[in-house]
């Protein structure tokens, strides 16, 4: 899977293939219309846009706005993790075990489901509002997938 995207891309292609698939011209794709641009245009398999879908879900509200689209397609990383079948491996087994938490399938950790994750990794539980504040960088009280892969630090973001 080749990527022609980076961070010379020109805003106005980035917004014309975003908005292919924003039907309702919100500047947000639901988890539907991502993957169809996932799939459809980048190539990615259903399983690869699922997880594409998680790791550039910043705010961890279950869709990718235009912003969430482009920095992820402007920066260095984009597709690398995809592409590269080592990186992907991480990537897969970080999703295996953020859903492992997200037991309401949310595509975000609130305290409790964050708070199995740190009991899991032997943090006692008085240092888990620490742990909160240190990674939920938007402060809204629950860790992101890319927030929950930045606590991992097991590949570049």
């Amino acid at each position: 899977m080749a990527s022609y995207f980076d961070e010379n891309t020109p805003d106005i292609v980035l917004k014309s293939l975003f908005m292919k698939y924003d039907k309702d011209g919100s500047g947000i794709l639901n988890i539907d219309e991502a993957k169809l641009l996932l799939i459809g245009d980048l190539d990615l398999s259903k399983e690869q846009a699922g997880e594409c879908l998680l790791m550039n879900d910043h705010d961890g509200n279950g869709t990718l706005s235009y912003d969430e689209f482009k920095l992820w397609l402007n920066q260095g990383e984009g597709l690398k993790n995809f592409n590269d079948s080592s990186r992907y491996y991480l990537l897969h087994q970080a999703v295996l075990m953020f859903r492992k938490y997200d037991t309401n399938a949310n595509g975000s950790l609130d305290r409790e489901e964050f708070e199995r994750v740190l009991a899991d990794v032997g943090v006692p539980p008085n240092k888990v509002q620490e742990g909160i504040d240190a990674l939920d960088a938007n402060n809204d009280n629950i860790i992101s997938f890319p927030e929950f892969m930045k606590w991992l630090n097991w590949l570049p973001l």
